[in-house]
């Protein structure tokens, strides 16, 4: 599938060189097989092709005459040669361009063999009679020509030719001009070279015009991976603020909540400390009055101390962090060394033997004591610790890390439950469900101590009650069994 960034224009075809490279390959070759036409046209020839050719020339002429005296002229023109004469079987000249030789015999010897046995023959030697052309003595007897004798097709007459040696020569040498397959074959070629011009020309167009189009291609791609990075910049930009808003929100709530929650929590006691000395003051009181009243001032009073020592344990906490140290307890002891947080004891250890937790045991008492007063503040009769090797529940809802391998211990009481719209929201700061009393941040530094002793820790709850499981990280110690003595 094409992708929409991607050009929609494709790189020209290397093909196109390939036939350009073909085009000039038969450019070449076409001008080469020029250059052997002319060089074969321009080489001398033999002596025997120029007589053969003339005497096939001669003979044709001669056939397609009205009679032989006019077709042995004609072929003396249309050769150019010196005589031109028709020898009968006997050797005795029946037609010539010479008239004087016209009834005479061969002077040769080598020519009437020739003509008796029909055969091609050439002799160049002083000629035994006069040759005249036109009443004019051309060539007087003995001067040097070649004589060729020539047979016909049908045996009655013989052709002899007389060449001048110097004639002769410039017939073998055939002209120098451009021959007509020569002309023809470097046209052939000169087209290939245009062919193979335009294909290149046309092939670079292309390819300018191809790395043009990528470079622009290239740019807007980068504009275009510039403009997405800065879409994406904005839209994390939009979605950090949205979060940073929501955030604000979300403080600006708690903190109204909490500012709500702190005056109901604080005004309540406060008041009833106030009221109570002011009673004291001014009222007459019996001694059993007294007490019962001074009793509900200390008491409110605590509760004061106790929600100022949360707040300020929460802030020292969220500046500094948590620290724990942690050491290696006997996990069957860790439910004996809590169980008197429960009254009466109601501590479970089951399948502890040989596992090793490692924790912070002052800590751990802290957070089972804030979990047990947590279930009796709202609500729970019965309030259990169980300690174990397997996770009592699956909760859905847990924070902190859960260790690869923990032990388990789990805060059960049968109060009436958590809303499960809050259960997800039940370890948050300043959240509290309903009216409930407390500052909303008990369970909260629950799980920072949790969370500073490596493990987790989960809630599942019910309209029979909650649980709180505690998981820290623990090891198991195989005994060694002693050595046989």
């Amino acid at each position: 599938m094409v992708s929409a960034n991607e050009p929609r224009f494709r790189r020209p075809s290397a093909w196109w060189l390939v036939l350009a490279v073909l085009v000039i390959v038969l450019a070449v070759a076409a001008a080469a097989a020029a250059l052997i036409v002319q060089r074969n046209a321009t080489r001398p020839i033999g002596e025997g092709v120029v007589f053969v050719n003339d005497a096939d020339r001669a003979h044709q002429i001669i056939e397609d005459a009205p009679d032989l005296d006019v077709g042995v002229r004609k072929a003396r023109n249309d050769l150019d040669v010196e005589a031109v004469s028709l020898v009968d079987s006997e050797g005795f000249m029946v037609s010539s361009t010479s008239d004087p030789l016209v009834g005479e015999p061969l002077a040769s010897d080598l020519l009437r063999s020739a003509v008796e046995r029909g055969r091609f023959s050439a002799l160049a030697s002083p000629i035994g009679q006069d040759i005249w052309l036109d009443g004019v003595l051309a060539w007087p007897a003995g001067t040097v020509l070649y004589q060729v004798i020539a047979p016909s097709d049908d045996g009655l007459h013989s052709l002899l030719v007389h060449y001048d040696v110097s004639s002769l020569l410039s017939r073998r040498t055939p002209p120098g001009s451009l021959q007509p397959a020569t002309l023809e074959l470097l046209a052939m070629s000169l087209v290939f070279v245009l062919a193979a011009a335009t294909i290149l020309f046309g092939r670079g167009r292309a390819a300018r015009r191809y790395r043009r189009l990528a470079i622009e291609s290239e740019v807007l791609r980068k504009h275009s991976a510039e403009l997405e990075a800065s879409n994406r910049a904005l839209e994390a930009a939009r979605n950090s603020a949205e979060q940073a808003l929501a955030l604000a929100e979300e403080k600006i709530r708690i903190r109204s909540e909490f500012v709500l929650m702190i005056n109901h929590e604080l005004r309540t006691p406060l008041t009833s400390v106030v009221t109570g000395a002011d009673l004291l003051r001014t009222t007459e009181m019996s001694g059993n009055e007294r007490d019962s009243l001074l009793e509900s001032m200390i008491h409110d009073g605590k509760r004061l101390v106790e929600i100022v020592d949360q707040i300020l344990a929460m802030a020292r906490i969220e500046n500094k962090g948590v620290s724990s140290e942690l050491v290696d307890v006997p996990f069957e002891s860790l439910c004996d060394v809590h169980s008197e947080l429960i009254t009466p004891p109601q501590g479970q250890c089951r399948g502890l033997d040989g596992w090793t937790v490692k924790t912070d045991p002052t800590a751990l008492k802290l957070v089972l004591g804030s979990l047990v007063d947590n279930a009796r503040t709202h609500g729970a009769e019965n309030v259990s610790v169980v300690c174990s090797t397997e996770p009592r529940v699956d909760a859905t809802v847990e924070v902190g890390s859960r260790p690869d391998q923990a032990v388990f211990v789990s805060v059960v009481d049968d109060g009436p439950g958590i809303d499960p719209e809050f259960l997800p929201r039940v370890f948050e700061k300043f959240e509290k469900s309903g009216f409930s009393s407390g500052t909303g941040l008990g369970l909260y530094m629950v799980w920072l101590v949790v969370d500073s002793m490596m493990g987790s820790v989960s809630v599942e709850s019910s309209g029979s009650g909650t649980t709180f499981q505690i998981a820290l990280p623990a090891s198991i110690v195989r005994a060694t069994a002693a050595a046989p003595r």
